[in-house]
């Protein structure tokens, strides 16, 4: 638990999206006026308490307990100390089911009591108690940091100390990246010793189970440092920022905390990649392994060829589906214990959605490869956004509730102007160090991409191959073999979010 049980509720059934959009409704209007409500919102319920709508004008949806009224000071306090938080929060999440059930306490000792621990998988509940008044500069910090914790709930259970740690850890970079406090309202300075007296104690405390509450006290509520807990929270994540380029806590708020456990390992020794490279040669007609390569450098952590680190690990890749052939690679991706990503086009997806389903409940990354394969680059921004990306995104969203968070332009053509673009989207641009060329059918062989595979290897691979776009059994039959020798060279097969260190979904 957070801070202590509430009397006043803020609530989220959330399907989010740092996207940057508020939502598959709403994301086509982000650059045009604002969306109004048309219909006034009814009353909702939560723990068996009714409350009803205030403040419309603010995307954090908020309601008042429906057995009194607010006094208009107090609605106008409300107004005013959300409104900054809401415009913060609506540019990086899908609030269009947020709710904030609002109920006053005047009898209670604190200004404001949050807590968290209604919040579960799924569904997002965020409570707190308010005094009489509301405080002033006090309120946004707190309240930023309970609302990150109840989204990120929403996808990973709170289990255990390693999830505690992680959570809170990234909620307080949220606070400090989005608002921007001259102070932050948790001390997160630690010496040395202390560090790793701490890690070892977390350590021991995984070991056995233990859940160390203590380390984040719900019983002081005075939001000041309530122990080593926040402390190495905030650092275990900041090492993970550190150890992947482009990562931060508006794009990793879903991610397992178990992606972050190497951070209570001995101090990890990044060894970064001095530049991104494609190791197979240029294609006529198809933009130069050397503008790729600038791209990877002008864009550092917005554009990916390969993984910046050194480990061994591949994401096999896969574009233009879903088809049958996305079956039969499911199958032995099933059967070897594979983890893959697919980038799949809008079109195609309209007439696959129980193959889709199953990659989704399989584990393995769902990314947006345009709605018609377009050639980008003779589109402008907001074309390529609207008509191609978050169309498709759109249709993700409808069929299976995720918003993808990568994007493989169709050709790998796309400009420096739209990959700015779309990471202030959220979105991030992946292209491969390896082409196996098995878009080209009617030549290529199931031992050419095999060949190409094993011939081409290093550390943090994304290849390219197809599941759709033409005759794709060749790349189903080479799956085997390439499968057998990177396992053999000691490579992990992982997903593209595992090896980015990014969220890959929404």
């Amino acid at each position: 638990m957070f801070w202590s049980v509430p009397l006043l509720v803020i609530c989220a059934v959330l399907l989010l999206s740092a996207c940057g959009g508020r939502g598959s409704a709403n994301q086509a209007s982000i650059d045009k006026a604002p969306v109004e409500h048309i219909n006034p919102r009814a009353n909702i319920e939560i723990a068996g308490v009714d409350y009803k709508p205030i403040l419309d004008e603010l995307d954090l949806s908020s309601y008042w307990i429906a057995t009194s009224e607010p006094t208009e000071p107090m609605l106008s306090a409300l107004s005013t100390q959300l409104a900054s938080l809401s415009d913060i929060f609506a540019k990086q999440f899908s609030l269009e089911t947020f709710a904030m059930g609002i109920r006053l306490d005047p009898l209670q000792e604190q200004a404001i009591i949050i807590d968290v621990s209604a919040s579960k998988l799924g569904q997002s509940r965020l409570i707190v108690t308010l005094a009489e008044s509301l405080p002033d500069k006090e309120l946004s910090q707190p309240l930023a940091t309970g609302i990150y914790l109840a989204l990120r709930r929403a996808h990973q259970a709170d289990t255990d100390l390693l999830e505690k740690l992680v959570s809170h850890g990234l909620a307080l970079h949220f606070v400090e990246s989005e608002l921007k406090p001259e102070v932050l309202y948790q001390d997160v300075q630690i010496s040395k010793p202390a560090l790793n007296d701490a890690i070892d104690l977390a350590k021991k405390a995984l070991k056995t189970g233990d859940d160390i509450k203590a380390w984040f006290d719900p019983a002081t509520h005075d939001f000041k440092d309530n122990g080593t807990g926040w402390k190495l929270a905030y650092y275990l994540t900041s090492q993970h920022f550190n150890r992947y380029p482009g990562s931060k806590a508006a794009n990793t708020f879903s991610l397992d905390a178990e992606l972050f456990s190497v951070n209570l390992a001995a101090p990890v020794k990044l060894s970064h990649k001095s530049a991104q490279y494609v190791r197979t040669s240029d294609v006529v007609d198809q933009v130069s392994v050397s503008e790729l390569t600038r791209q990877a450098s002008d864009f550092l952590g917005s554009y990916f060829l390969e993984g910046w680190n050194q480990e061994k690990l591949i994401a096999l890749t896969f574009d233009d589906g879903p088809s049958s052939y996305t079956t039969q690679i499911l199958d032995i991706l099933s059967q070897r214990k594979v983890k893959a990503s697919f980038f799949w086009m809008g079109l195609n997806m309209q007439t696959n959605q129980s193959i889709m389903e199953r990659a989704l409940s399989e584990g393995h990354t769902l990314a947006n490869h345009s709605w018609s394969h377009p050639h980008g680059r003779e589109l402008s921004d907001q074309q390529l956004w609207q008509d191609q990306v978050w169309k498709t995104n759109e249709l993700f969203q409808d069929s299976l509730g995720i918003t993808p968070r990568f994007y493989r332009p169709p050709y790998g053509e796309i400009s420096d102007e739209q990959i700015a673009f779309l990471d202030e989207k959220g979105m991030k641009v992946i292209l491969w160090s390896v082409d196996t060329r098995d878009w080209n059918s009617p030549i290529v062989t199931s031992k050419n991409i095999s060949d190409v595979m094993i011939n081409n290897h290093h550390p943090e691979v994304i290849n390219l191959m197809h599941d759709a776009g033409g005759d794709r059994q060749s790349t189903v039959n080479s799956l085997p073999k390439i499968i057998d020798y990177y396992r053999s060279q000691g490579y992990r097969f992982v997903n593209l979010q595992e090896m980015l260190g990014i969220s890959d979904r929404s």
